[in-house]
């Protein structure tokens, strides 16, 4: 019962308070991002991206943060001053990362987003968040309004290339889960996007040999990079993409 709920909760979500934009029929942009983010994210990921001069968009829950949390498998703040020092970009991913579906007060969600922000402003870096992702891909109406209001985009989880009339605050992505989508249906997707044109994003969690159901090794992620590469396609953050559409919050 929960999961129908849930289901038309995300349904009346994707009809409403949509900021349309035309995506032009060209190859516009390919983006890598990654949520949460595991620390292999940072070493493994951002160590190909880095070597490729791609930049990356890296969506952060920063309860994550080491010292923050038990969990044994977090960035630190080094980890965030590199990525910063090389180009890419920080994004928000809530602070707690939590149950948009389970959350009903709008100042939850808005104390939850702006401790994110304060704790990303006491670090020893100039950075801001521009742009965010669902957690779970639990996009709810309510949650959206409250993220229209603080960011240029959203990202969900419906898998696609946004192209024609899209919604940026519902963008879609595709899943670098190695065990979910082999590199032939990830090959199949650039070349969708090198001949109609829009905007693919991908994202994943962890990049490593031992990878959960929710990432990929090195080795995968770094063909995906070579093969954008010997398509001659464009690489951008979703920040860089978002500038170039004109973006703006609310």
């Amino acid at each position: 019962m929960i999961k129908y709920f849930n289901y038309f909760k995300k349904k009346i979500a994707d009809v409403s308070l949509r900021q349309m934009v035309e995506i032009p029929s060209l190859p516009m942009a390919v983006s890598f991002t990654f949520d949460d983010v595991p620390k292999s994210g940072f070493v493994n990921a951002q160590k190909v991206l880095d070597e490729h001069q791609i930049k990356g968009t890296y969506y952060l829950a920063l309860s994550f943060l080491e010292g923050r949390s038990e969990n044994s498998d977090l960035y630190n703040i080094a980890d965030l001053q590199h990525c910063v020092d090389q180009g890419h970009e920080l994004a928000c991913h809530t602070y707690s990362h939590i149950h948009l579906f389970e959350t009903k007060e709008n100042k939850v969600i808005e104390q939850d987003i702006a401790m994110n922000k304060q704790v990303l402003e006491a670090l020893p870096f100039d950075c801001e968040f521009l742009n965010f992702s669902y957690p779970y891909g639990e996009q709810t109406w309510q949650a959206k309004k409250v993220m229209s209001k603080h960011f240029l985009t959203c990202r969900g989880i419906d898998p696609g290339i946004n192209s024609g009339q899209v919604d940026t605050y519902n963008l879609k992505a595709i899943r670098l889960y190695e065990n979910f989508n082999p590199l032939e249906t990830i090959f199949s997707w650039l070349e969708a996007h090198q001949k109609n044109g829009g905007w693919l994003i991908f994202y994943t969690h962890d990049v490593q040999d031992d990878y959960s159901k929710h990432g990929c090794s090195p080795a995968y992620f770094e063909t995906v990079v070579k093969k954008c590469i010997e398509l001659k396609l464009i690489t951008k953050t979703v920040a860089e993409v978002a500038k170039t559409l004109h973006l703006s919050k609310g």
